[in-house]
């Protein structure tokens, strides 16, 4: 690869953090909505048009989607998929510096969305801009998907895909995140678990009542809690009958791959202030579970008075948010209808499914010719091949390009990011090395 490409992503490292810190002081948070959405869309459509590539805004039912694209005629074709929205910043007095004001900070840049996804984003832009100004056409076709919807399950997405699949179609993907594991080295993965969330609500009275009354009046809040302790049992079996019915197992290459994973378990109990994981795994037991088990969780409950000081009341009203995460071939759906049965024939018929959403999940196959590319790149831009994660225990759209591309995973984020948090930041030289393993990414597709 010619080393003037290289050069100027290092001569243009400042001009690259101004696109992102443009990006970040735009706060497209999805959830609020607003006219910040279509300011980021146009700010991103302006950044890939100033890179070369002829870009397009798509209307969707929601958000826009942004496009680009340089064809050069090439026998491969590259796509990058991201996404500019990002989540709330949650409680300001947490932030060290405001988080839509990015300040930089011992090599380090902080804002909310650096991270997850901007970061990368620009970062795979001016990879792009790197050949395209240095007078060269990239050695594979170009193409960018950016939607502005991924941090709220990506709704509308599907309605892009399906009217667009000829354009999501390529012989390999880099998708939005990853980066810088616990130990330094970077790490890639194959895939994303699916989800289904659900909101569960009970109204036990027609309004709250003294709490004296609780001898003799039903109390949504123990209604809801027995309906949650139903889910899942000690030993954290989930207990929705026909719940695993569809789980495949992991692949033998799948094995192979976490065998030689370290997980880093101690730093990681410390990291989180605990003594041991649940039912005291370890080893290839524990990352059985995490790479190959969906699981059931409670993000919140809310219900009564939670003020200063006490007020004696029998809460009319209790909910809770609920998720699963699921493993390749189960189906969303289902499971939704599975947890409506469960719910009935427990008794909790008034426990209401208020609404949900959700998705598959999807992997690529350990084995797949593009994971080695990739890997190549990134031993040409960060000295070392990166660990391969089989799947990620999060979750997010993949299952929509399934049979259409291969994605592989990777970023500029590390274990200090702090994604979805305050301070969330990357740091500056993982930003500008991400760049250039685009780039290599580009050269090794070309060569398959």
């Amino acid at each position: 690869m010619d080393e003037e490409i290289l050069s100027f992503i290092d001569n243009h490292t400042e001009d690259a953090l101004r696109d992102l810190i443009h990006l970040v002081r735009i706060p497209s948070v999805a959830a609020e909505g607003g006219d910040s959405m279509e300011r980021a869309a146009e700010a991103v459509a302006k950044m890939l048009e100033a890179a070369g590539m002829k870009a397009t805004i798509h209307p969707t039912s929601g958000a826009s989607v942004v496009t680009a694209e340089l064809d050069v005629d090439a026998k491969r074709t590259l796509l990058f998929y991201n996404h500019y929205d990002v989540q709330p910043a949650g409680d300001l007095d947490m932030w060290d510096s405001p988080p839509f004001e990015p300040e930089i900070r011992d090599g380090r840049i902080y804002g909310r969305g650096v991270a997850d996804n901007k970061g990368d984003l620009v970062s795979r832009i001016w990879a792009v801009r790197a050949l395209t100004e240095s007078g060269l056409d990239p050695p594979v076709n170009v193409r960018f998907v950016v939607e502005g919807e991924e941090e709220i399950s990506s709704p509308h997405l599907e309605e892009f895909v399906r009217a667009n699949r000829d354009f999501v179609s390529a012989d390999g993907g880099i998708w939005e995140f990853g980066g810088e594991g616990l130990d330094g080295r970077q790490e890639a993965w194959l895939g994303l678990k699916g989800i289904v969330y659900v909101q569960l609500e009970v109204r036990g009275l027609s309004h709250d009542a003294h709490s004296s009354m609780s001898c003799i009046l039903p109390s949504a809040a123990y209604t809801l809690v027995r309906a949650l302790d139903s889910l899942k049992d000690p030993e954290e079996n989930i207990l929705i009958e026909g719940f695993y019915d569809d789980v495949r197992p992991l692949t033998e290459p799948e094995r192979e791959a976490i065998a030689v994973i370290d997980v880093h378990e101690e730093e990681m109990k410390h990291h989180y202030g605990i003594d041991q994981f649940v039912l005291g795994l370890s080893g290839d037991a524990l990352k059985e579970r995490y790479y190959g088990s969906p699981s059931c969780n409670i993000r919140g409950i809310t219900t009564g008075y939670q003020g200063p000081g006490s007020m004696t009341v029998l809460p009319a009203e209790a909910s809770a948010k609920v998720d699963f995460r699921l493993v390749e071939s189960q189906d969303p759906e289902t499971i939704l209808r599975l947890l409506r049965k469960h719910l009935d024939q427990h008794g909790f018929q008034n426990v209401k499914i208020a609404w949900s959403e959700g998705y598959p999940a999807a992997k690529t196959p350990v084995d797949h010719p593009f994971v080695e590319a990739v890997s190549r790149a990134t031993e040409r831009a960060f000295g070392h091949r990166p660990v391969i994660h089989p799947t990620s225990a999060g979750s997010g759209p993949l299952y929509l390009f399934r049979g259409l591309v291969p994605f592989v995973s990777v970023g500029c984020g590390d274990y200090d990011s702090r994604a979805h948090s305050p301070n969330e930041s990357i740091k500056i030289d993982n930003f500008v090395r991400s760049a250039k393993r685009a780039v290599f990414v580009m050269d090794e597709l070309a060569k398959m």
